[in-house]
């Protein structure tokens, strides 16, 4: 039996889905990122190819995941697709790492990037503003911005879908408008270097990692292209509103970034960029003049806004899914009898996510976790071949397109990208064992208490 009879809304069609991808994954990253980029490559013709890479990349795993969510258009993303393929207990594990610490750690850290933009406008909102010190406890004034946006945002999805829907469409459709508008007038500015955008220096062959490097860093921009996998169960058409806007949506991003870094090059020499602590303020330094570092920092803040709210919707569907399957304490799925929202879940990861904020501790458990998420991504991606062999006759409303050569390009991509994290950080195996070692008792808890 089910601990509640309310059941979720299905209330999201296909552009509400493309407008979530897009918010979830326009963030601080296409800012931050061209000049990492350009320390590893000699020209803007190859830095352009590494954002388009990434975005190619992006979208193999967007069409894989189309797949599998329209065959199981259910709430909960991987969780869904890793249970289905590999077992209840793998299911769990994969839930335990994504819901615990993936979805809150990084909502601490858009919080926490809020608020350091923020104080550019209001300097209170520092962290350098100390409000409270006790012993090893520290509050500042980046809390506060930080704690309130997500409790605003808890709030505010807590109290149904569609209110959540409508401020991440207006949210989505903001940022939007503001990265294509810089990039309009950067594009369009008199005094521009076009002749450094398409330059193709030759490429020496030590080159050739520093262009794997920078396709790495590239790809972490592209994070968020699954969104639309975790609200399955409030679509309503799953089987065809997940394809279109997992592909639409990756699809409108990667070229508003290359457009946005056509821009950047246009202005900025490429040769000054490795310099730069900030390439797009330099950029909008040169655009808009003085008030280049005010258009910038509110066009940062309503980035983030975006990606906060879209990751705020994402994460208590796993938990909702976990509990639904009595993986997890039972009345996280709860289903609010009036908003039609996991309310329970998404209550207790704005008060989760406040904890993470405060301890400071995001950074820390994020390290620990990206192998293990690495490891579910790839095994994610694995489960479209072992669903086609293990379960060829079952319906499928969407085939990948580029099967079996898309999922394998995303396989090959994501397992690269995995031996690099290894290398950088071989504790970081062990850590991630650790915070699933954690969970087994939660697991086993769960069990029994669905037995009894």
């Amino acid at each position: 039996m089910k601990p509640a009879t309310a059941q979720l809304d299905r209330a999201l069609g296909t552009w509400d889905c493309a407008l979530l991808v897009i918010g979830n994954m326009i963030g601080t990253g296409v800012f931050l990122t061209t000049g990492n980029v350009a320390g590893a490559l000699p020209g803007g013709g190859w830095i352009l190819l590494a954002w388009l890479a990434g975005g190619v990349f992006a979208l193999t795993g967007a069409l894989t995941y189309a797949e599998m969510g329209a065959l199981f258009p259910q709430a909960g993303g991987h969780y869904v697709y890793i249970r289905e393929t590999y077992g209840r207990f793998c299911g769990f594990l994969d839930g335990w790492i994504a819901a615990v610490a993936a979805f809150p750690c990084c909502i601490a850290f858009i919080a926490m990037g809020f608020a350091r933009y923020l104080s550019y406008f209001y300097p209170w909102c520092s962290s350098d503003n100390m409000l409270l010190q006790a012993g090893g406890f520290t509050i500042h004034g980046g809390h506060v911005p930080a704690l309130g946006a997500v409790a605003l945002l808890t709030l505010l999805n807590s109290v149904g879908l569609r209110l959540g829907r409508d401020a991440q469409n207006l949210l989505t459709g903001l940022k939007l408008a503001a990265l294509l508008g810089m990039t309009a007038v950067g594009l369009l500015s008199a005094g521009g270097n076009t002749s450094q955008v398409f330059h193709w220096p030759a490429l020496p062959a030590s080159a050739w990692t520093g262009f794997g490097t920078a396709l790495i860093g590239v790809s972490f921009a592209y994070l968020g292209w699954d969104a639309a996998t975790y609200v399955a169960g409030e679509c309503r058409t799953p089987q065809r509103t997940l394809p279109r806007a997992l592909a639409a949506g990756t699809l409108v991003v990667t070229i508003a970034y290359l457009l946005f870094n056509i821009a950047l090059l246009r202005l900025v020499p490429v040769t000054k960029m490795p310099q730069l602590p900030n390439v797009s303020q330099e950029a909008a330094t040169i655009t808009f003049g003085p008030a280049g570092n005010t258009v910038l920092s509110a066009a940062i803040v309503l980035c983030i806004l975006g990606a906060m709210n879209a990751t705020i919707i994402c994460g208590p569907r796993v938990l909702y899914a976990m509990a639904e399957d009595a993986v997890f304490f039972r009345r996280f799925a709860r289903v609010h009898p009036r908003f039609h929202v996991p309310s329970t879940a998404i209550v207790a990861q704005g008060i989760w996510t406040g904890l993470i904020i405060l301890t400071g501790s995001y950074g820390s458990i994020l390290t620990a976790a990206v192998s293990a998420m690495l490891v579910s991504s790839l095994a994610t991606a694995a489960a479209i071949f072992v669903l086609r062999a293990r379960r060829p006759d079952m319906a499928r409303p969407y085939r990948t397109w580029g099967y079996p050569w898309v999922p394998l390009i995303f396989c090959a991509g994501t397992a690269g990208i995995l031996l690099n994290a290894l290398r950088g950080n071989p504790t970081g195996i062990l850590w991630s064992i650790g915070l699933l070692t954690a969970g087994v008792p939660v697991y086993l808890y769960a069990r029994h208490t669905a037995r009894s």
